[in-house]
């Protein structure tokens, strides 16, 4: 029996995207990321907001333990999430056009480097895992002190 492509994205939020979600809420009693990390975060959404952009996105992943960082293919042994000082959002759409692609992305890395400009001490991470089709949607901020963008 061949699974239609909508009944995948059903199995793939229900097992993955649902469970992350209630994760990056505080899940197992972990206190969440940290306000400067949620700050960051909230600024990258008011600068799309006030340019015309209606983000749709959501978030997946706060403060992680080490035992579950563990399992997470390809994370950091140095996790900047093992600290509160990262968040991971799933994104659906930026510009409007009902789609998710490379452009939603772009947009979005720009208004981070608008934000951390105008507020030095929130400067990190974007990073992005297009090159991975379960995570492709995923982006990553956190608060390390410097300025870099990576892309898996």
């Amino acid at each position: 029996m061949k699974t239609s492509k909508k009944m995948k994205r059903l199995i793939f939020a229900i097992l993955i995207i649902l469970p992350l979600a209630v994760y990056g809420r505080d899940f197992f009693g972990l206190t969440g990321a940290n306000p400067k990390i949620k700050l960051k975060v909230k600024l990258v959404k008011e600068s799309l907001v006030n340019s015309g952009y209606n983000p749709r996105w959501f978030t997946i992943s706060e403060k992680r333990n080490k035992y579950f960082n563990r399992l997470l293919p390809n994370s950091a042994k140095k996790s900047h999430h093992l600290h509160g000082n990262a968040i991971d959002v799933y994104v659906i759409d930026i510009d409007g056009d009902g789609k998710f692609t490379q452009t939603d992305l772009d947009i979005v890395k720009v208004h981070t480097k608008r934000v951390e400009r105008r507020n030095p001490s929130l400067r990190g991470a974007f990073g992005t895992y297009t090159s991975k089709s379960i995570a492709k949607h995923m982006i990553h901020f956190d608060t390390r002190g410097y300025s870099t963008s990576y892309n898996h």
